[in-house]
């Protein structure tokens, strides 16, 4: 028998009553009552018909012995090729079992990690974690957070040395300090890093006060974090942000569980600025913070700025990657310059990188940078100069600063070139 024409734009309940009488008509009425009485029509689209049987036994049986001759009849119907999506109901819920049941996946079907480390700033914060960044007073611990800030909303290398693999948004938080001071050292810090500072996608939360173990301030905050979706957001200092004793475990838990609540809706790296003890603790740095041991334990990451011999160092801390430093660190304030933080090298605690070879001095190494940015027909990145000069990546950055403040290269997208003429 001839199969009743319906078009293309027959809906899928009225596609599957004709497949249904059709096939009333093509095969005995005992197999049909057994194979297609029970199926239902769970909706489709343009190209797929999607077909609830009573459990996956019964489809595959079904597929096995109708499966062709439902297609077939299907597309000839339809009058184009139209695919089958089998399917079994939803369990019903267990009524002894709660409504309020927490959510739950089998173990393959958990997210899984990128390859290789996820780093947000290479070796100094991992992206989609969460982590303090501590020092006693006066140890330059905001400098530091507004440096991540801007290297991470401009792509450029932390402190110089320090890439940033994929820029993007930054929310910042600075309780302590007026609106004037931060524009000034962020300003100073975009100028110091060769980038526009109108354009940077850094956003700063300029609210009086900001109570996070209040509801209606912490949801405020997770608002503000949707509506901007920042890659990186710095909270400036934990202290600021509650009302609650920092040596009780319970409040503090309650707000750390806050923080991390946020960081798995947002995808967003969390870092909060907080003071730690001038003396250090003998169970290690992390232990210094001020507060509640939890801090530490909660944190996948911990930069601490300490005095070591009378220097300043940072230290970098990892749940999940190599711990990093001692490193040197100091404040620069640059004649007539931008004042920013720089890594120096000393006899105890050496900058990162390789050490630069004895025969390559200051003005040597931006000799070198010329030929070599002369001699190539596309920009050359910080990457390939420092490997093809065997350079300190300080040094190297240190000397094309010095070279594009005295405009005798460019800073393009793409990396440096020589002025055309």
């Amino acid at each position: 028998m001839n199969s009743p024409s319906v078009g293309n734009e027959l809906d899928p309940q009225a596609l599957w009553s004709a497949v249904l009488s059709t096939l009333a008509d093509r095969i005995g009425p005992q197999s049909f009552d057994t194979w297609f009485r029970p199926l239902s029509c769970a909706g489709g689209d343009a190209t797929t018909l999607r077909l609830l049987v009573p459990n996956e036994n019964f489809g595959q049986c079904l597929l096995d012995s109708y499966g062709d001759l439902l297609r077939q009849t299907t597309t000839d119907i339809r009058g184009a090729p139209c695919r089958l999506v089998i399917a079994t109901p939803a369990p019903e819920p267990d009524p002894a079992l709660s409504a309020d049941m927490l959510p739950v996946v089998q173990a393959a079907a958990l997210e899984q990690a990128p390859a290789g480390r996820n780093w947000l700033i290479e070796n100094l914060w991992l992206a989609e974690t969460v982590g303090f960044l501590g020092s006693p007073p006066k140890h330059c611990k905001t400098w530091l957070a507004l440096e991540m800030a801007v290297c991470v909303a401009s792509g450029s290398p932390c402190l110089g040395a320090f890439p940033v693999p994929d820029p993007g948004p930054v929310l910042l938080y600075a309780a302590e300090d007026s609106a004037v001071t931060v524009r000034q050292r962020l300003e100073s810090l975009a100028a110091h890093h060769h980038v526009d500072f109108n354009r940077l996608p850094l956003w700063v939360i300029t609210a009086d006060s900001l109570r996070l173990d209040r509801t209606d301030d912490s949801s405020r905050l997770e608002a503000t974090v949707a509506r901007y979706q920042p890659r990186l957001l710095i909270l400036d200092p934990l202290i600021r942000l509650h009302q609650q004793d920092e040596n009780a475990s319970g409040p503090m838990a309650a707000l750390l569980g806050f923080f991390r609540s946020l960081q798995r809706k947002s995808r967003a790296a969390i870092a909060i600025v907080h003071h730690s003890r001038k003396s250090p603790s003998p169970g290690g740095s992390g232990y210094s913070l001020r507060g509640s041991s939890d801090f530490y334990a909660w944190a996948d990451v911990f930069l601490h700025l300490q005095r070591r011999q009378g220097r300043l160092t940072l230290t970098a801390e990892h749940r999940a990657a190599p711990s990093f430093g001692p490193v040197g660190i100091e404040l620069i304030h640059p004649d007539g310059g931008h004042p920013h933080l720089q890594l120096v090298a000393h006899d105890s605690f050496p900058a990162p990188g390789p050490i630069i070879p004895n025969s390559i001095q200051p003005d040597a190494l931006c000799s070198r940078i010329l030929e070599l940015l002369s001699e190539s027909s596309e920009p050359r990145t910080v990457a390939q100069l420092r490997s093809a000069l065997r350079v300190r990546n300080q040094r190297l950055v240190e000397a094309l600063r010095q070279l594009t403040d005295q405009r005798k290269i460019l800073r393009l997208e793409r990396g440096y070139a020589v002025p055309t003429t």
